[in-house]
């Protein structure tokens, strides 16, 4: 038995050590986590404005159009991430005043857990989320895409500031949109519990140090925004105003059917292109400052 036991132990251990390289290795692969991480953790003190949620403000909301901001947004994050990323550099802002929160039709009701969990290993491994700590790169199914894409040349990558550098093709906007609109219809009762949690703890967090909580829901396409659920928005809307009407630090800014925006603004059903993350960003940084003046 001895000998059996010795012999397994010769053989385990060059395939640990080829597994232990292998996970190191494909950690050294360029990632938007481990730079946004990166890039808070050098520059948070200098941040005016921090942009969070999920991919409708991550590829709609440019902050090089906005003054000292930065870009948190992520694919799928939803409000328990975004609260971690909140606190996190907590110890680092000096000037924060505004933070730019997704409130998409899917908000309240999304979890990570449920619609995108192959990622939340990324907020462990890259920004240290105890949750998720100990997770491992090697055993997800998306990182053999990400390895594959590396090796094609394609870096998964962000602008400087975080906005995501969106695909040069566009999807069909009919299409594409009625089917992101099936997808984001949802009743998730306890998605929805949890949610309303962390944007109380959001919320707690921005009035107890004096910043701005601007909830954001972005233009989408009609293909998109003619197919949602009506007591799905309902409560979106209807949450909306009771925060607004409950905290003075909160803003709500509704663009969801805004007709400003046409086909070229967009890159699917529910994101916009980069001409039309121009475009919104600086309606809405006009938005923001008009009712701030007024609110003077």
């Amino acid at each position: 038995m001895n000998k059996f036991i010795k012999q397994l132990i010769v053989f385990l251990i060059p395939l640990l050590i080829i597994f232990i390289l292998l996970e190191y290795t494909i950690r050294q692969i360029p990632n938007t986590y481990k730079y946004k991480n990166e890039w808070m953790l050098q520059h948070a003190d200098s941040l005016n404005t921090l942009i969070l949620g999920n991919s409708h403000c991550m590829s709609g909301v440019n902050p090089f159009f906005l003054t000292n901001a930065f870009n948190f947004a992520n694919s799928s994050q939803d409000l328990e991430r975004d609260y971690f990323i909140l606190t996190k550099y907590d110890n680092l802002y000096t000037g924060l005043k505004y933070v730019i929160l997704s409130f998409s039709y899917c908000t309240l009701q999304d979890k990570m857990e449920y619609v995108d969990k192959s990622r939340l290993k990324y907020y462990g491994i890259y920004m240290g989320y105890d949750k998720y700590k100990y997770s491992l790169e090697i055993t997800s199914s998306i990182t053999y895409e990400k390895i594959k894409e590396y090796l094609k040349g394609n870096i998964s990558q962000c602008s400087p500031l975080g906005f995501r550098v969106n695909k040069a093709f566009k999807d069909n906007l009919d299409i594409s949109g009625i089917k992101a609109a099936k997808r984001h219809t949802m009743n998730n009762r306890e998605g929805l519990v949890d949610n309303l949690r962390f944007l109380d703890k959001i919320i707690r967090f921005c009035e107890n140090k004096q910043i701005k909580l601007i909830l954001v829901t972005t233009p989408t396409y009609p293909s998109y925004y003619n197919y949602l659920n009506e007591n799905q928005l309902h409560l979106l809307f209807s949450t909306a105003k009771e925060i607004v009407n409950n905290h003075e630090n909160v803003l709500y800014l509704n663009y969801l059917k805004d007709d400003r925006f046409v086909d070229n603004d967009f890159n699917d059903g529910d994101h916009l292109s980069e001409q039309g993350a121009e475009k919104f960003t600086n309606i809405l940084k006009d938005s923001i400052d008009h009712i701030l003046k007024t609110e003077l």
